[in-house]
């Protein structure tokens, strides 16, 4: 399987945890001690397959699931250069009452074999801009 098809596999796999909290399908895309980081972002670098799976699933749990509907899409294709994998995507959510909150930003990977070693992900610094500024005037609107 090329470097594509194992990223596509495990988006695919992701966005099934989405929908059915089970998360454990993840193990089988991450190396033992992988990392992962969200750069800029207030979260601390991520260290372990199980702490990344864990990572994944509450922020899911605590960020997405609290709008009405979220749609990710690919802005563009992955670019591959030997064992690293990146792609900018886009990441919509709505919240009746509100404007949509637009979130886009670049994924990178690094795959050590079949499995993802690194993970990090960047958001623009537009999209900070957005993110804060929907925040300040709608995070009451998200509930607990």
């Amino acid at each position: 399987m090329n470097l594509i098809d194992r990223f596509n596999s495990f988006a695919a796999d992701f966005e099934a945890c989405v929908v059915d909290d089970h998360w454990d399908r993840l193990e089988k895309h991450f190396a033992e001690n992988a990392t992962y980081w969200n750069v800029g972002g207030p979260d601390p670098k991520i260290k372990g397959r199980r702490s990344i799976i864990e990572f994944l699933k509450n922020d899911i749990s605590n960020n997405d699931r609290k709008f009405d509907s979220r749609r990710l899409q690919a802005i563009t294709e992955p670019t591959v250069v030997g064992d690293k994998l990146s792609r900018n995507w886009r990441c919509t959510y709505k919240l009746s009452g509100t404007p949509d909150l637009v979130v886009e930003g670049e994924a990178r990977y690094i795959f050590e074999g079949e499995l993802i070693q690194s993970m990090e992900e960047e958001i623009t610094p537009a999209t900070m801009e957005r993110y804060l500024a929907w925040m300040d005037n709608y995070a009451s609107r998200l509930g607990d």
